[in-house]
Parts: structure tokens; C-alpha cells; sequence
């Protein structure tokens, strides 16, 4: 445990921190590239700024991206999701969440410059969307877009609410509300040039912590004979997770605006793919450390002649309880840093799903920008509320990976037919059925095994949640391994008919 009064001077030394590299950022939109852009176009040095301001465009080179991806991707979900992983599943599981963790970003160096290519002067993926499948197809696309990212965020200020309760002992809103606000400002201020410059900040400072937390959680270890071979193990299970993982943050994170506004913001496709490959190879081994932290600490819970961790997805923290205060405080201060850079990201890629429709209207370049701020102030008023609530509730509280993963198959049931329109042999018309066949496969396949409508609607939380409670559910549950497969085999044929 820290003291109430280290945990807030963490809190908002991080934050202010953040707050003066954003400064810095938005000196350098406003007064230096934003006015150079607008030049080079021959537009009026405010417009190119606005434009700026939403997109970043070809500003950034593969240093900056990498630490951006890994930063905006790393969040505080990792200190409790990935050791719980590491916990149920063993190797395979760990394995299968580093792998998933780091694949999308081969996608998108494939996809990336693809997709700028055919629409160059766009902001994120559903602009291309729009172009190639019309306003409908595009509607639908963003509503899944915008839903996967309101859960992540909501995961991540659910995540540091977590560890404000079991760290410091205080109210979850003593860490929600400053790290909303705190991140809104600096997002207002700057826009996307904010939530990169403070990535790359965030992203070392983040490595240096891990290296340190982990060291001294690995050093300090009591594990008795026979009880890492127990917890170590290649099951089918966890066989099953790896390929569940795998389908399910591959097809959510290709629907994460903030990765396709980074393609947009990349100096060139060369850049775009460097950044996505140093990206990719700073996240496998940070989450395999941590999947492995979760096995070490339940091998260790084991040798105990009593157990103490009776909350899995603790595990990590569970390694922690022999640490000074100062490692404590460390990991405290990581959590803030991935939380804000996870946040800040999370916010402007939700501004992205707007920018091309904002910036259209006949807007002077203050309304424009007040639209997003707008906008953003709506999704986080509603994530802080359902954040609060749920990091005082057990049944969301250790539920975090099946909160991302319900957002994962709405996102994986639309991977395929857009996808797809990347060639000519989808219409729009095909796309959008494709679209929906998703949410009839998933209805099907919960109506069909427990027999009635309501156990179908059900499926849609993988009957983690709801009056249907099956033995198994979520990511444990065979079905939902099956479930992913089919998903994309079905949604892509019906397109494609």
C-alpha cells in the first residue's frame, strides 16, 4: 500500500508532466507545421492548423510511431489482464496474448498504405469506408468503431480505479476524474500532435518502469518444488485462448481509429512500416513478461500453506506485496503514464470517426475544433460514470477481459466484409449484409445451444453477463473459440455472395 497523499502526487505529477509536453506540441501545431502545411496547400495558415490539429499529417517518422503504437496500445489493462491470462492459460495463453497484441500492427503496415493511398486526404479508416461503400456501410462501421473504443476506455479508467482501491485505499473518482480531465485539456489543446508527443514521452518512461518492476517482482521470488511445473503448462485451453486472442484483438484493433490516424500522421510508407514493426516488437515482450509475472505468481500462491490471492487478475500486484514502497510507487506511476497515453489516444481516435464530417461543414475553424471537444466530452462524462461503478463492482471488476472481448466480436464481425472491399468483388450492397450477418451468427449460435432468445441476445456478452449462466463463459469457454472462427468465415462469404 502507498499513502493517500503519494498516490495523488503521483497522479498529477504524471499528468502535469503530460500537460507541458502537450504545451509543447500545440506551440509547434499552431505556430510552426500547422501554418507550413496550410502553405504548402495554399490555404489560410488557420485552416492548416485545424486540419493539423485533427490529423497530424506526414509528420512522423518511425521512431515516434513506434513509441506512439506501443505507448497508445500498452494501457494499465496490462497489469491486470495479461498476468490473469498467464494465471488460467498457462503458455499458450501468454503466448497467444503477446502474439495478438502485436500482430495488428502487421496488418496495418500492409493495410496502411493501401487504404492512404486510395484516400489520401482522409483521417481514419471509415473515410475510406464512406468512399467505398457509401454513407450506410459507413454509419455501421463507425457505431462498432466508436463502441470497441468506448469500452477500452472504459477498461483503462476502470483498470487505474482498480489499483487507486488497492494500492491507496481510496475512491476510484480521486484517479478517474483527473485523468479524464487532465487528458481532455491536453487533447483540446493540441489535438493528435498532443497524444504523439506525449506517446513518446509516456513510451520510455514506460519501458524504463517495466524494467525495473519487473526485475524487482522476479528477484524476490518463494516458489516450492514441483509448483512452477503446475502452473506452467501447454494446455488445450490454453491452446483455445491463444487462437481467440489472436481472432479477436486482430479484428478489434483494425477498427482502433487512433492506429489509422498514425497511418495518416507517418512521414511515408516506409516510416509507416518501420514504426509498426519497432511498435510490434516493443509490445510481444512487454506482455510476455507480464503474462509470465501472472504464472510466478500463482506458482507461488501455491507454495503458500494457505492461499492468498483469491482475485486472479491481482497477480501481479500479488508480487508487489514484498516490495518497498518505492517500487510500489513505481508501478503506481507506470499504471498513470499508460493509462493517460492509452486515454489520450482513445480520445482523438474517437474525434477521427468525425473529422472528415466536421471539417465539411461550412464551420469558421474554432467551431470546428469546439465540435470535437464537444463530442469528446459526451463519451467521457458516460466512460467516467460506468468506470466509477464499475471498479466498486465485482462482477465488472474482474471482468475486464470479457468487457474487451464483447467489443472484439461486434469488431471482428464487420473484419471481413470491409476488409474485403480492399478488392473488386464486393458491392455495397454485400458489405452491409455481410455486416449484419455477424449479428445474426452471433444470435444464432447463443439461441441454438441454450435454446431460447433471450440466451441468443445473451451471446453477445459470451454469457459473461446476464441471466444464463453457463459452467464455462467468456474467454475460458470452448464456444468462444469456435465462435471466432466462424464469425469471420461466415460474415466474409456472405459479402462476398
Amino acid at each position: 500500500m502507498i499513502s493517500e497523499g503519494a498516490a495523488i502526487a503521483i497522479v498529477y505529477v504524471v499528468l502535469a508532466v503530460c500537460m507541458c509536453v502537450a504545451g509543447a506540441a500545440a506551440f509547434m501545431t499552431y505556430k510552426l507545421q500547422g501554418a507550413q502545411q496550410a502553405e504548402n496547400a495554399g490555404d489560410k495558415g488557420q485552416q492548416g492548423s485545424v486540419d493539423f490539429w485533427y490529423s497530424a499529417r506526414g509528420s512522423q517518422g518511425w521512431i515516434s510511431l513506434g513509441l506512439s503504437f506501443f505507448a497508445s496500445s500498452m494501457g494499465a489493462w496490462v497489469l491486470f489482464a495479461a498476468p490473469e491470462v498467464g494465471v488460467y492459460n498457462g503458455w499458450w495463453g501468454t503466448l497467444g496474448y503477446a502474439l495478438a497484441s502485436a500482430l495488428p500492427f502487421g496488418f496495418v503496415a500492409f493495410l496502411g498504405p493501401l487504404i492512404r493511398r486510395r484516400f489520401s486526404d482522409g483521417f481514419c479508416l471509415t473515410d475510406w469506408v464512406r468512399q467505398r461503400f457509401g454513407r450506410a456501410t459507413q454509419l455501421y462501421v463507425a457505431i462498432i468503431s466508436v463502441f470497441y473504443m468506448w469500452v477500452y476506455l472504459v477498461a483503462e479508467l476502470i483498470s487505474i480505479g482498480n489499483l487507486m482501491v488497492s494500492t491507496a485505499g481510496m475512491d476510484p473518482l480521486h484517479a478517474l476524474l483527473p485523468l479524464s480531465i487532465f487528458t481532455l485539456l491536453y487533447t483540446t489543446l493540441a489535438g493528435l500532435p498532443a497524444s504523439i508527443w506525449t506517446d513518446r514521452l509516456q513510451g520510455v518512461i514506460m519501458i524504463a518502469f517495466i524494467v525495473v518492476a519487473i526485475i524487482a517482482c522476479f528477484s524476490d521470488l518463494r516458489i516450492a518444488s514441483g509448483k512452477w511445473e503446475n502452473v506452467a503448462t501447454w494446455s488445450d485451453k490454453g491452446f483455445e485462448a491463444l487462437l481467440t486472442l489472436v481472432l479477436a484483438i486482430l479484428g478489434a484493433e483494425l477498427f482502433n481509429m487512433g492506429n489509422w490516424q498514425r497511418v495518416y500522421a507517418a512521414y511515408d510508407e516506409a516510416q509507416l512500416r518501420k514504426g509498426c514493426a519497432f511498435g510490434a516488437g516493443l509490445i510481444f515482450p512487454t506482455m510476455m513478461l507480464f503474462g509470465i509475472a501472472g504464472m510466478l505468481a500463482e506458482a507461488q500462491d501455491q507454495s503458500r500453506p494457505v492461499s492468498t490471492m483469491s482475485l486472479k487478475f491481482l497477480a501481479f500486484f500479488d508480487l508487489l506485496a514484498s516490495q518497498t514502497g518505492a517500487i510500489e510507487g513505481l508501478v503506481f506511476a507506470l499504471a498513470v503514464s499508460m493509462v493517460a497515453s492509452s486515454v489520450d489516444s482513445l480520445q482523438t481516435g474517437l474525434v477521427s470517426v468525425l473529422s472528415k464530417d466536421i471539417l465539411q461543414r461550412d464551420f469558421t475553424p474554432k467551431q470546428t475544433l469546439a465540435a470535437g471537444q464537444v463530442w469528446l466530452c459526451l463519451v467521457n462524462v458516460t466512460a467516467i460514470a460506468v468506470a466509477w461503478k464499475g471498479a466498486k463492482d465485482p462482477n465488472v471488476n474482474t471482468g475486464v477481459i470479457n468487457l474487451f472481448l464483447i467489443a472484439d466480436l461486434l469488431a471482428l464481425s464487420i473484419a471481413m466484409p470491409v476488409f474485403m472491399g480492399l478488392g473488386a468483388l464486393v458491392t455495397q450492397t454485400g458489405a452491409l449484409a455481410g455486416c449484419f450477418s455477424g449479428l445474426l451468427v452471433i444470435m444464432g449460435f447463443g439461441w441454438f445451444e441454450f435454446g431460447t432468445f433471450m440466451a441468443g441476445l445473451e451471446m453477445f456478452t459470451l454469457m459473461a453477463f446476464g441471466n444464463v449462466m453457463p459452467a464455462e463463459v467468456g474467454l475460458s469457454a470452448s464456444r468462444t473459440c469456435i465462435l471466432f472462427f466462424v464469425l469471420p468465415v461466415v460474415t466474409g462469404a456472405v459479402a462476398y455472395v
